[in-house]
């Protein structure tokens, strides 16, 4: 076997792959996604408001710092982040916020990259800081009578979700629902495909660290593509670390291509 031919076949093959996976259309990365998985509390919520989109519904605890990550059918490594917490500016607390952010997982799950989802406008001019997020005096002031909760939008480059906020218990309103630290989100979002794609250095990153390379396409026919690519670049990687190994140290056996 010619070790020369079979590192530009893997050469030639990941970037082929690479052209490939990078010019896929957004619209092939959405098969096998349907509403099938979406939340019935939130549907009939948002059937109510005469809205027909996909959805989700959550509740978030007020009265600590807290993280809801969601992978929401987003590329595999990446997750909408609904977080509270105290923000500061120049050591100076601005306030507890309610803020979106967009999770991309880096450093093969180690720690994830973000960046917060700016509030959109109309809304953005009647929050003091729309490039983070909104407070408890900020919720009640978006509150529309229309839908009974208070309503944002917010959007990055990436994601753009239309977010409301009810009260945690049906008894109460939306102001005892925040004093006593307890609300209902509900959510639609849309994912910009083409932006999210999937990155080719990650999945070359993965295939070297021998993981299974996420390829951004959901269900069966994704897990097969991508055990089937991984699989076959592994048996080369491994016949060539073989061979340099058995290359170079003489008193190991076994290889004896070219």
């Amino acid at each position: 076997m010619n070790l020369n031919k079979m590192f530009v076949f893997i050469f030639v093959f990941m970037l082929v792959f690479a052209a490939l996976l990078v010019t896929m259309p957004g619209e092939f990365r959405l098969l096998g996604i349907t509403a099938d998985v979406q939340d019935k509390e939130a549907e009939e919520f948002f059937n109510e408001a005469d809205i027909l989109m996909y959805n989700n519904t959550l509740t978030l605890n007020l009265t600590y710092p807290e993280s809801k990550k969601y992978d929401f059918d987003l590329p595999s490594g990446q997750k909408l982040d609904f977080w509270w917490g105290e923000e500061y500016v120049l050591g100076y607390s601005v306030g507890a916020m309610l803020e979106l952010r967009h999770l991309e997982n880096e450093l093969w799950g180690w720690w994830y990259q973000w960046h917060r989802l700016i509030v959109q406008e109309p809304y953005a001019s009647q929050v003091q800081n729309p490039d983070w997020g909104i407070t408890n005096a900020e919720i009640l002031e978006l509150f529309d009578e229309d839908y009974n909760a208070s309503y944002c939008e917010f959007s990055c480059s990436h994601i753009s979700v239309k977010l409301f906020i009810t009260t945690y218990n049906q008894s109460w309103t939306l102001a005892e629902s925040i004093a006593n630290g307890k609300i209902t989100l509900y959510t639609t979002y849309n994912v910009d495909w083409t932006s999210t794609g999937v990155s080719m250095w990650h999945v070359m990153m993965q295939i070297l660290a021998f993981q299974n390379p996420d390829l951004g396409i959901p269900g069966i026919f994704g897990q097969i593509l991508a055990a089937g690519f991984g699989g076959g670049l592994w048996a080369c990687i491994a016949i060539l670390v073989f061979a340099l190994i058995t290359s170079v140290i003489p008193t190991i056996s076994g290889w004896r291509g070219d």
